[in-house]
Formats: C-alpha cells, sequence, structure tokens
C-alpha cells in the first residue's frame, strides 16, 4: 500500500512539473493595436528637409513573448488611409522610429501624383496622417497598425526619384560647348537610367549616328573642362573599332574621345555608359538598326 501512495506522489510531482514547465512555454498572442505616440510637434510648423529626420514613438505590442518586433510607418493624406505610403526606419526594430525627411517628402509626393517637375506645383504646409506597423518577421497573420496621429502643418518639397543621365559631347551633335546656356541644344544628347534602376549610375541612350564619330561623355554641363569622362585624360582622341556589330572600352575622368573608325555608315547606336563601380567605368556601343 505504501509503494502505490509512494507512486501516486511521485506522478503528482511529475505531473506538477510539466504543468509548471507547459505554463513558461511562451505562447504567441497576436494583438489587435498597439499605441503610437502623439508627437509633441503636432501642432507646429514642421517643414520637411533633406538630410533631416523625424521622429515618432510607440508602444511595444504584447505577443505574449520577449519578441523582436519590425516597424515601419504608413503616410496618408485622409484619416480613413484610403490611399498610403509605407516609410521604412533604419533600425526597424526599435520603437523610437527615425524617418528620413526625404523619404515622408517622396511619400507625399506620391500621394499628391507628382511624378514629374512639370506637374509638380509647391502647395501650403498641410495635415499628414502616420499610423506606425509592427509585425514579427516571417511569421504570417502577425501584422498589427496602430491608432493613427497627425502633424497639422507638414511642408514638404519636391522630392520625386527621376532617372539620372548624362551628356554624350562630340561630332554627333556638332561639339557644343557642354555649357547651361546650350541646355536646350543636349536634351536630345541624353543617356539615362532606366526608370526601374534609378541610382544605379548606368546609362543608356540610342542616337543617329553619322559615319566616323568621335565623342566623349559629361556629367554636367559646366565648360569644356569640368565634368568630363573619355577614353583618358589627356584632350586627345584614340581609334577604337567594333567586333562585329559592337564593341567596348574603359573609361576615365579626362578629355580623350573615342574615335569608332568602322562606324562606316550613318545608324542607330546604342551607348551604354556604366559608372556603378568607381575607378571601372566602360563605355559600350553597338548598332541596332
Amino acid at each position: 500500500m505504501k509503494k502505490i501512495s509512494m507512486l501516486l506522489a511521485c506522478l503528482a510531482v511529475i505531473s506538477c512539473l510539466c504543468s509548471c514547465s507547459q505554463d513558461r512555454d511562451p505562447v504567441l498572442q497576436t494583438p489587435t493595436t498597439f499605441v503610437l505616440n502623439t508627437p509633441v510637434f503636432q501642432n507646429q510648423y514642421y517643414e520637411l528637409a533633406e538630410g533631416n529626420t523625424i521622429e515618432l514613438t510607440c508602444s511595444q505590442p504584447d505577443y505574449g513573448y520577449s519578441a523582436i518586433v519590425q516597424y515601419s510607418a504608413e503616410v496618408s493624406l485622409t484619416e480613413d488611409f484610403s490611399e498610403y505610403e509605407t516609410i521604412t526606419s533604419p533600425s526597424p526594430t526599435q520603437t523610437k522610429m527615425i524617418y528620413k525627411d526625404e523619404d515622408v517628402a517622396i511619400a507625399l509626393c506620391k500621394l499628391h501624383g507628382f511624378d514629374t517637375r512639370e506637374n509638380y506645383r509647391d502647395l501650403p504646409a498641410e495635415k499628414v496622417y502616420f499610423r506606425a506597423v509592427a509585425q514579427l518577421e516571417g511569421i504570417e497573420g502577425t501584422t498589427i497598425k496602430s491608432n493613427l496621429v497627425a502633424l497639422n502643418q507638414v511642408k514638404f518639397y519636391f522630392a520625386v526619384q527621376l532617372p539620372g543621365f548624362i551628356y554624350l559631347v562630340g561630332t554627333p551633335g556638332g561639339w557644343i560647348e557642354p555649357s547651361e546656356n546650350n541646355a536646350a541644344q543636349y536634351d536630345d544628347w541624353r543617356l539615362f537610367e532606366d526608370e526601374n534602376a534609378i541610382g544605379s549610375k548606368i546609362y543608356t541612350g540610342i542616337f543617329n549616328i553619322a559615319s566616323d564619330p568621335s565623342f566623349r561623355f559629361y556629367t554636367a554641363l559646366t565648360g569644356w573642362d569640368n565634368d568630363s569622362y573619355g577614353c583618358q585624360e589627356a584632350d586627345q582622341s584614340m581609334d577604337f573599332q567594333l567586333s562585329g556589330n559592337s564593341g567596348m572600352a574603359t573609361m576615365v575622368k579626362g578629355k580623350g574621345s573615342y574615335h569608332w573608325i568602322n562606324w562606316t555608315s550613318a545608324g542607330q547606336m546604342k551607348i551604354v555608359v556604366d559608372m556603378s563601380i568607381p575607378n571601372q567605368y566602360t563605355v559600350t556601343v553597338s548598332r541596332v538598326d
């Protein structure tokens, strides 16, 4: 009888230990919301400026255990957030969220439909709504959104990201000085980044090029002696040949022009200038007609 009693006691202790262990195991819970704090400067005039940042703070949502939460913010012009843009922080796991003014300005330009300098309008300060978004990375169903807060006087600026470009300067355009006074003449002699690769520093253009062309490239219209890139530093042309319908050459900062000696008849030339890797710039030309 004593043996049975001791066995039952041991089973009870084991059951209790197992129960305690289960109670200590973390259990994922997904809250319905969390708190985005109202900024102290809510009613102050706030002018966005490149290089500055805006700070938002929030409470940490309770997921049932100490979890690493990923935070972002949504920006809207309307209280119902029928349209919004998402901005991210360089430190996305911090409840003290720091966002670039530039990213907020880009979001506001998109919400207003300003996608070029031509359709941009300089608007007065306006009310802008924010809400925070939290989620556990890699775990579905854990995304939650905070209450909204408003900054009542936000002045933004033109921050649309447009493809970068460089200029083709040489015999195709008549060796016109690459200066601001001649900007109109160079509108049609630009090589652009792809719209889906803004910031890539890879520029492409297709031009009608006459026979025996010679040219180099400029990153800005600041005169002959500045911002020039070519085959060598010295202001002398060098001969290059196509192999079949294409050719490639290196490029450095300087005024050496590329002279394509076996481009013997006029036609469409595709030019790709790759300036994405410092000290490893290249130029590729090919016939496309």
